[in-house]
């Protein structure tokens, strides 16, 4: 029973919070590769170093070091496809530098039938061209 709550309300805050951030402007997706940062500064830096990597295993290396001081995260190709409605809303700007937010869902499997879903929020900043419009199968 207490897991049967605990889910509703789960639920119940996303269904609020999926209210909230469609009137923040049309979903969008963001283009692989994106950074997010915790401030516009951080973003900025970011960009800079990895513009100094000189091939995969040091942008590896940079996305591990940038994530573990919890200043960005790199948003790939995999996160993209795990982004769950509405998708990428736009909560603030500051120059060419916007703040996004975004819910990803993460499973682990145990089990054959058994698995754990998981919804983490995201919120953070990067510039406004990493941002494409959201348009879905069969759309124009």
């Amino acid at each position: 029973m207490t897991r049967f709550v605990l889910a509703m309300a789960i639920c119940a805050i996303g269904v609020g919070t999926a209210d909230a951030a469609a009137t923040k402007g049309p979903p969008y997706l963001l283009e692989e590769g994106t950074w997010i940062c915790a401030t516009p500064e951080d973003y900025d830096q970011a960009i800079v170093e990895q513009e100094k990597t000189n091939g995969y295993p040091e942008l590896m290396a940079l996305k591990d070091r940038l994530l573990e001081a919890k200043s960005c995260m790199f948003v790939d190709d995999d996160d993209i496809e795990d982004m769950l409605a509405p998708f990428v809303t736009v909560v603030d700007r500051a120059g060419d530098k916007i703040k996004v937010e975004f819910w990803i869902e993460f499973y682990k499997k145990h089990a054959e039938l058994h698995r754990a879903w998981s919804h983490v929020k995201f919120t953070g900043w990067t510039a406004e061209e990493r941002l494409a419009d959201y348009r879905p199968l069969g759309g124009l």
